[in-house]
């Protein structure tokens, strides 16, 4: 049996900064409709939904929403299969992208064609907010079986689980994520790729697709971006 990676996410995930950093700046903003792309099982969309929001979460992975729905207070979220094009129009006043969901958008074009979404589903002066890796802090240096290896207990008994980087051309990375079942010896590979956009792109493509870019901070301390900040933390408002 594969290791169902939708029922561990949370698992192989847990709460971290990033969540309170958003939900703060949420408060702090005083949003009332969000949402969440990329919100895989929903831990940060019911988050900002308990707050009182009113909250959309939208995934591309069916299982990851299955997930979402099940978990407490799902029931209250408006769970959207597909990408940004699923957010409405005018919609939001805070809108999230997560656990560096940036990244996934692996070429300009599509990168260009979420920030346009996002922008047109947000209100003017609406916020959009997300994290990407800085490439300067070269994390995938970090992804090996020695650095990543995580142990999980399953019903078809224990798995090991670790990331390896496969190549790196920038701004894009390739990693394959293993597992080893450690009973019955099966073993799965997958390779996902990734944008390593730097700071200046980023700001960039923002103020290209209609955002103003507001604060930019290099962890969620919120302290002030360095050259080697592992994170690339950016809020951004919608102009007119």
């Amino acid at each position: 049996m594969a290791l169902d990676f939708a029922a561990a996410y949370d698992e192989l995930n847990p709460d971290d900064d990033d969540h309170r950093f958003y939900a703060a700046l949420a408060d702090e903003l005083g949003a009332t409709r969000v949402i969440d792309l990329g919100c895989g099982t929903g831990t940060l969309t019911r988050l900002l939904a308990s707050r009182g929001r009113a909250a959309v979460g939208i995934d591309p992975d069916p299982k990851m929403l299955h997930v979402a729905r099940q978990r407490h207070g799902g029931a209250d979220i408006d769970w959207r299969l597909g990408y940004s094009d699923r957010a409405d129009s005018n919609s939001a006043d805070f809108a999230v992208m997560s656990g560096h969901a940036a990244q996934v958008f692996r070429d300009d074009d599509t990168w260009s064609r979420a920030l346009q979404d996002l922008h047109r589903a947000l209100v003017p002066g609406g916020t959009l907010t997300f994290e990407s890796r800085n490439p300067a802090a070269r994390a995938w240096e970090r992804w090996t079986r020695k650095a990543t290896l995580r142990t999980l207990d399953t019903p078809a008994g224990p798995v090991e689980f670790w990331h390896e980087t496969a190549w790196v051309s920038l701004p894009l990375v390739a990693y394959d994520t293993l597992t080893h079942n450690l009973h019955t010896g099966e073993t799965s590979s997958d390779r996902d790729i990734l944008a390593f956009r730097d700071g200046p792109a980023l700001i960039l493509s923002l103020e290209t697709a209609g955002f103003s870019v507001s604060h930019q901070y290099g962890d969620w301390e919120r302290t002030p971006p360095l050259p080697d900040s592992r994170e690339i933390i950016l809020v951004a408002s919608r102009l007119a």
